[in-house]
């Protein structure tokens, strides 16, 4: 939330790189970040591309919590281990600590993260490239949003997969 205004964003441009120069010192206000990618609709490439592996994330953390809590191991402790070593990320750091608060507040909004998946699908078919896991990622986020959680976070849609395993991971 809020983050143009707290100059938080990251943009990647797509197009003429005289133009992206020209405009770059407005965007790097309301960004941490500016990338050109090159040509015409590069950028929207690159947000496909970055949306995929936030989406692959969140799934991969939300599956890796629910084990976790299925074997007995204490969610608090899991995150701490998982804020400290190799497998540190934001998404982890931040999704996690919601996940076990039971946050689902909307920052983006889970059926945005759909529309997105959509977007992802036919992009890839457009290539020729597989993506077996984001498309089974793409139907867990359909099938929350199909439950009602659309308006939820998109990290809501770890709650279809606690259902489908039959467990909730909370703070004990």
């Amino acid at each position: 939330k809020n983050e143009a205004a707290n100059g938080g964003l990251w943009i990647v441009d797509g197009g003429e790189r005289d133009l992206f120069e020209e405009v770059n010192p407005i965007l790097e206000v309301l960004s941490e970040t500016t990338h050109y990618m090159g040509g015409t609709a590069k950028g929207t490439s690159m947000k496909l591309v970055g949306n995929l592996v936030v989406a692959s994330q969140i799934e991969a953390l939300g599956e890796a919590m629910i084990l976790a809590t299925k074997a007995g191991l204490d969610p608090v402790d899991v995150l701490g281990v998982l804020h400290v070593t190799d497998f540190k990320s934001p998404i982890f750091d931040g999704v996690g600590g919601a996940l076990i608060e039971r946050d689902f507040s909307t920052h983006f909004a889970l059926k945005l993260m759909l529309k997105d998946a959509n977007l992802i699908a036919q992009f890839a078919q457009d290539l020729n490239v597989p993506i077996p896991a984001s498309a089974a990622t793409r139907e867990v986020v359909k099938a929350a949003v199909n439950k009602g959680w659309g308006e939820e976070n998109a990290s809501a849609f770890i709650k279809q997969l606690e259902d489908q395993a039959g467990v909730v991971v909370k703070k004990r």
